[in-house]
């Protein structure tokens, strides 16, 4: 496994002309991968432990502002098309699922408070904890693109969800520089770990939306039945309120 992985980072090295800051800049921003494969593949490349923690850091990022200023839009965008709007309704109930449980358990902890001002402030700092929680966690489906994502969706302000993110990603970072500092040579199990955590992550995803998915056409079936008997049927709910008047 492991010299399938170091095969992989060499050909995605070669790609970039072995150029280790374009290739820790473009690794850090795809999904799922972000810091857990930059640092220890920048570190790999000959990049100092310090300037790659920083480097692929500040690289991952980029997404940030962009998806939680955008990704609503386009969302909306895909939505009025007739090939994307399956698509774009999947991952909005999958996003907004993620950040309805962070709000939840923040009207749980702001109910308590017994002022309205503390009780919203209590709100806003428990959101945006939950984010940084989310996005601090070193795995494949709690990284800056899910939290940013979640960010979008979740009734908070960007000048307190975007600082969230931010910090959740050094702590992120952090853990990741500090694994690959302490694994040395052997950092490479943390690439291995992360490649059977994405593969596991793809596949649960899957069968979230395909479940998610099911759900909805069972739903979209029984209100189309009730709808053709409605139909079938015009002059019940007239009939009933008749009855109803000759009673009374």
């Amino acid at each position: 496994m492991t010299e399938f992985l170091d095969l992989i980072i060499a050909r995605i090295a070669e790609a970039f002309g072995n150029n280790a800051y374009l290739t820790t800049f473009v690794i850090s921003m795809i999904p799922m991968i972000e810091v857990r494969g930059a640092i220890p593949v920048a570190t790999q490349m000959g990049m100092h432990p310090a300037v790659a923690y920083v480097f692929s850091a500040v690289s991952a990022l980029v997404v940030c502002p962009i998806l939680v200023f955008g990704l609503r839009p386009v969302l909306n965008a895909m939505k009025r098309t007739s090939w994307f709007k399956k698509l774009a309704a999947l991952v909005e109930d999958l996003f907004r699922g993620k950040a309805q449980k962070i709000e939840q358990k923040a009207q749980t902890e702001a109910s308590s408070a017994e002022l309205a001002v503390k009780a919203r402030r209590k709100r806003v700092w428990t959101l945006a904890l939950g984010i940084f929680a989310f996005v601090a966690i070193p795995l494949p489906m709690t990284g800056v693109w899910t939290g940013s994502a979640i960010a979008a969706f979740i009734d908070l302000k960007p000048r307190y969800s975007i600082p969230a993110v931010v910090l959740g990603n050094f702590c992120a970072s952090a853990i990741i520089a500090l694994l690959t500092l302490v694994l040395g040579d052997k950092s490479s199990l943390i690439l291995m770990i992360l490649f059977i955590f994405v593969l596991i992550s793809i596949v649960g995803l899957f069968v979230t939306l395909f479940i998610k998915r099911s759900r909805r056409q069972k739903q979209e079936q029984k209100a189309l039945v009730f709808s053709d008997r409605k139909d079938e049927n015009p002059d019940s709910d007239d009939e009933r309120k008749d009855d109803s008047a000759s009673e009374q």
